[in-house]
């Protein structure tokens, strides 16, 4: 089936006429767009809005700043060998037009006539097209799953900053709630290239505006095949190849020249080319009056950034340095912190997950009182990728770079238990309680039921799946967990937890006499104790009297068939695993193979105990998505059932429009799947269709 596009031809045909309209005319200036800017400048000082425009528009980067840095550009090793030569003359020629938004300005822009800017740009193209050192493609999946990628672009949390390639025209609604656009990708980036940018982020552009959700590679090449506009299932060696230029390398050593001469090694890291490009520092200009214009190259700032760019910069105290790494690194577009931040609303529904937690289950936690909250070791862990515990959540939390985030966690510390004059908190140490009272206390036997909501060790929430309470003695602080059990809506508004201590008085009298200290401090104890014990300690009571364990399905003298909730194969999956080691999901609702995976079949806890969850997961590996096909192919689709061989092999039984389908899918000897399929006519004649092998 061709492969279906909403973009613009892969020839390139809209950027030449780009490139034809920028030689002919001037483009109409459009503004550059920082997204935390465009959303939240009303919540800055004049001060604080310049400085987050001289940095992401990179001012400081030319006009040097004692302490503020600019952001820094994409790398360019490598550059010839990722993008399309006829994306980096349209870029070059016309920024803006090319990418809407985009913070790199017209340097071209003193350029005499429109005969001398083509020739600059042309030199420019031959000298980036020749920088293919520094850059290796990387390993591909077979195949891509357009459709998969599409859904992980708004599962994982893209969407918090990007309006959807796809499904959107990037607009002014867009550019209002700061969401960066990403249109017409495929006329800059091979597939491969794509991929490799995904996957490394933080090398390809070390400031971190990009961050790293360390996707795998399948869920990299699916991401990259859905961004690039296709819609079915492609082999990748044939996706978005870069097209073949020509290198001139008398151009090239010109452009070379014209690359140092402009300023562009001011911000792109390439080879060991150095700006010869001599421009006053900051302080100059704030001395002669000049900022919020820049004589050498034009950002078609409107008048507001001029504005907020001609105040001067503000001190780097704590506060101001607190808010600009969060508005800079746009942490505001997922997390509120005060009265700043959240989810766009038009994005709200791209934020998924448990809905039974109600807003905790889908959206990123708030960060306001985040560094009183939280440890500080526990606060470096999560910034850098090892501290994720909320697996009833789809949104990712990504990596900036350590380069990127230095001081972060000790600002927000300053700020949360020192801010605001309110001096320093009290510190407790939570000691004097009983390990077997904390026990009780969290159980649903005569405690406060702790575990009806919340995970401990291995074990999920009785009755949803609440964050886990195992390392909390690691992650918290104790003066903040007394108080978040006490007052639970005042640490975290909007919070479906009630308080069993409300206004400090026990719910609970049974136990240590209702002393709420001591029953804080012993839920805290029990809580370090289980923790070093390495969960060897007696579990709460309340918990079924059994281990999830015990109820794995492990396929032993013949097939195991077992209907259940699987991602991918949505809520009418047949998982059947097989003592090969060789297992599937059938999906009967659109009458295909969903999943394949290798090793260990399913673990059935949950699909049998949990009405609040009742997914199952694969426990092997080598796990492949099948995307399904196109939609019109599936809507004529009717599940029939299946029926089962003497060896317990089930054929499963569809009709497809008028014609009924037999489809019989067993292990083969290369480790795989083999699926045999049979027609039968209207006329009841019998089509035997040849084995076909299900290959990943």
């Amino acid at each position: 089936m061709a492969e279906r596009r909403r973009h613009r031809d892969p020839a390139g045909l809209g950027v030449f006429l780009v490139i034809l309209l920028g030689l002919a005319v001037r483009v109409s200036w459009a503004e550059p767009l920082v997204p935390a800017y465009e959303r939240f400048a009303e919540a800055f000082s004049m001060e604080e809005s310049g400085l987050l425009l001289a940095t992401e528009l990179n001012c400081t980067r030319c006009h040097a700043h004692a302490r503020w840095k600019g952001k820094g550009a994409p790398v360019l090793d490598g550059v010839g060998a990722r993008l399309q030569e006829d994306w980096l003359r349209a870029f070059l020629t016309d920024p803006q037009g090319t990418k809407p938004g985009t913070t790199m300005p017209d340097v071209l822009s003193g350029e005499k006539d429109a005969a001398s800017r083509a020739e600059t740009v042309d030199v420019l193209v031959h000298f980036l097209v020749s920088r293919k050192s520094g850059w290796k493609a990387p390993r591909l999946a077979k195949y891509s799953d357009p459709h998969h990628g599409g859904r992980q672009f708004g599962r994982l949390g893209c969407a918090a900053c990007h309006a959807d390639p796809v499904a959107t025209n990037w607009g002014a609604v867009h550019r209002a709630a700061g969401l960066v656009s990403l249109e017409h990708l495929e006329a800059k980036y091979s597939h491969a290239a794509l991929t490799d940018f995904l996957q490394r982020p933080l090398d390809h552009r070390p400031g971190g505006r990009m961050p790293d959700f360390e996707l795998n590679l399948q869920e990299a090449t699916d991401m990259a095949a859905y961004l690039l506009g296709t819609s079915n299932q492609t082999a990748n060696a044939g996706r978005a190849p870069l097209r073949a230029f020509s290198v001139d390398e008398t151009k090239a050593e010109r452009g070379r020249t014209f690359f140092a001469r402009l300023g562009c090694a001011n911000c792109h890291s390439l080879d060991e080319i150095t700006s010869s490009l001599v421009a006053p520092d900051y302080a100059a200009l704030e001395r002669r009056g000049d900022r919020g214009r820049c004589a050498r190259v034009h950002y078609g700032l409107r008048p507001s950034q001029r504005e907020a760019l001609a105040a001067p910069l503000p001190p780097a105290d704590t506060p101001v340095r607190l808010r600009h790494r969060l508005a800079a690194l746009h942490c505001y577009a997922c997390h509120e912190r005060g009265d700043i931040g959240g989810p766009a609303e038009i994005q709200l529904g791209h934020f998924t997950g448990d809905v039974t937690l109600g807003n905790e289950g889908l959206l990123p936690p708030p960060l306001t009182g985040v560094g009183r909250k939280f440890q500080a070791a526990w606060l470096e862990k999560v910034l850098h990728g090892k501290g994720r515990l909320r697996p009833y959540m789809h949104t990712r939390m990504p990596l900036f770079g350590k380069g990127n985030l230095v001081d972060l966690v000790e600002d927000l510390r300053t700020e949360d238990r020192e801010g605001g004059g309110a001096g320093e908190r009290e510190k407790l140490a939570l000691d004097g309680g009983e390990v077997e009272a904390g026990r009780q206390l969290l159980g649903t036997k005569g405690g406060v039921g702790c575990i009806t909501c919340h995970a401990l060790q291995e074990r999920q929430g009785l009755a949803m799946r609440g964050l886990t309470l195992s390392s909390a003695v690691e992650r918290y602080e104790p003066e903040w967990f007394r108080e978040n059990l006490i007052h639970p809506m005042k640490t975290r508004p909007g919070t479906l937890m009630p308080s069993f201590w409300p206004g400090g008085v026990a719910g609970n009298q049974a136990i240590l006499a209702g002393d709420t200290e001591r029953q804080i401090a012993s839920i805290w104890r029990y809580l370090a104790a289980l923790e070093e014990s390495s969960g060897s300690l007696p579990l709460p009571p309340g918990y079924p009297d059994f281990d999830p364990g015990a109820f794995e399905i492990v396929p032993q003298d013949r097939p195991v068939i077992q209907r259940t909730f699987m991602e991918g194969a949505g809520t009418h999956a047949i998982a059947v695993g097989f003592p090969d080691g060789v297992h599937f999901a059938f999906d009967a609702e659109r009458c295909r193979v969903a999943l394949a995976w290798r090793g260990r079949f399913l673990d059935a806890y949950k699909a049998w105990f949990s009405r609040m969850d009742p997914s199952a997961e694969p426990l092997g590996q080598d796990l492949k998505r099948f995307p399904p096909e196109a939609e019109d192919e599936l809507e004529t689709r009717q599940f029939g059932g299946y029926i089962l061989d003497r060896q317990g092999v089930p054929t499963f039984l569809y009709r497809e429009g008028d014609r009924t389908i037999r489809c019989r899918i067993q292990p083969n000897k290369k480790k795989g799947l083999t699926r045999k399929r049979s027609v039968q006519l209207p006329d009841g004649e019998v089509i035997e269709e040849l084995e076909e092998e299900i290959v990943w």
